[in-house]
């Protein structure tokens, strides 16, 4: 039995005599009824407890989520979805997961159009905690919070946000993708979770971590090749650049789909990864410089910028196997860097080359790794014999230490 006029509806839901199972079966066959009245909606919600009508307000809501609103209405919108995702009943919500996702995408899409992104994070954490059916699950509401909390730079709330609870950030593992129908979850979903994922480890300069987020955007199973695929293989490429220093190839199990015509979306992308492979900074400078405007609009000249500072280092550690001395000078112009020495310092800081700085002559010593390594060995051997040395000092302060000896003597 379907309800045949909104105070019908309204009747009904105060009443409530049916249980929520049964409500649901009426919401669902007065979805006729529910598309028609986006006018009176707001007069039928101000009647309700958001709590204790939470199942009919995700139908009401999600009923004026797919329409066009004027400005009064997406102000009334706005305000009463913050109410309902900050305090809904949970186990209400669950029983209708796709209104809940339609809600949360609409007040996503209205807050980051007025620049509120930020005021709507609580929000969706609210919602991610009610929506989902298990402590690991995948939500719609999951990328909605990646993606606020990138544009209000909260990587390390978004970073709380990606992982499974319980498991070790090194293992890489997504959260879980269940049953859609308990979830209303959406391919869409998961590819913008793996995208904004990765955007998030990559300003906390993850790269690895983020590498695997974008990898799983464009591996999953696919007909054809989306936007946020393409999207993700190009921040793909980059990072591997920034962490390996090469492009690393698209693995065997991915689409063939994706494997044949992914290349023609990034063929900019792959111009500065040639260019890269040269290992001469100015070749990479011109190939970013050639191709900004497509990476400021695709938002990843920062990332393509990165790449120079990251070829310069690798030339260095190029020139440590060529070269056994080399000028401060001559250093700068190979590597492409201002400040040589302020670069080779926080190499060899870092562990990334071995290298004496003579600042008498301005020269660079590189001894080679056969040297670093007998050093470093020679210096093991040393703290071995250091810690035997105090290991049979120890051992004859015992032997003469009359307590010791009458406790172990005499037990």
């Amino acid at each position: 039995m379907a309800f045949d006029s909104p105070a019908a509806l309204l009747g009904a839901i105060r009443e409530g005599r049916q249980t929520p199972a049964q409500l649901l079966g009426l919401l669902n066959t007065s979805e006729e009824l529910l598309r028609s009245i986006g006018q009176d909606v707001p007069n039928i919600l101000r009647e309700l407890h958001v709590v204790h009508h939470s199942l009919a307000f995700a139908f009401l809501l999600a009923a004026m989520a797919g329409n066009e609103l004027s400005e009064d209405q997406e102000r009334f919108f706005v305000d009463t979805s913050r109410e309902f995702l900050l305090s809904c009943d949970a186990s209400q919500v669950q029983l209708a997961p796709e209104k809940f996702a339609e809600i949360c995408r609409k007040f996503t899409e209205l807050m980051v159009a007025k620049g509120r992104a930020r005021i709507a994070i609580a929000p969706l954490r609210s919602a991610v905690q009610r929506s989902r059916p298990s402590p690991n699950a995948l939500t719609p509401a999951h990328p909605l919070l990646l993606q606020c909390c990138l544009l209000g730079k909260f990587y390390g709330l978004a970073e709380d946000h990606l992982y499974p609870q319980g498991t070790m950030r090194a293992q890489f593992k997504c959260l879980d993708v269940v049953d859609p129908k308990t979830t209303g979850l959406v391919v869409k979903d998961f590819f913008l979770y793996c995208y904004y994922g990765g955007m998030t480890l990559v300003g906390l300069k993850r790269y690895s971590e983020a590498l695997d987020f974008f990898l799983r955007a464009f591996a999953v199973p696919a007909t054809q090749v989306s936007a946020i695929v393409v999207a993700s293989y190009k921040k793909y490429l980059l990072v591997s650049l920034l962490l390996h220093g090469q492009v690393c190839p698209i693995p065997e199990y991915t689409s063939q789909v994706v494997q044949r015509s992914i290349g023609s979306w990034c063929s900019e992308y792959l111009e500065v990864a040639k260019a890269f492979s040269t290992y001469e900074v100015g070749k990479l400078e011109q190939a970013l410089e050639k191709h900004r405007s497509v990476l400021e609009a695709d938002k990843n000249f920062g990332l393509g910028k990165q790449l120079i500072p990251s070829l310069s280092k690798r030339v260095i550690q190029r020139l440590t196997q060529t070269y056994l001395t080399l000028s401060l000078d001559d250093l700068a112009v190979k590597g492409g860097v201002g400040d040589a020495q302020a670069v080779l310092l926080e190499m060899i800081e870092k562990g990334e080359i071995h290298a004496k700085i003579s600042q008498k002559d301005k020269m660079v010593a590189f001894p080679k790794d056969g040297d670093a390594r007998v050093r470093d060995l020679s210096g093991g051997i040393d703290l071995a014999i250091d810690l035997g040395a105090e290991v049979e000092s120890l051992d004859e302060s015992l032997m003469t230490d009359r307590t010791f000896l009458q406790h172990h003597v005499t037990s």
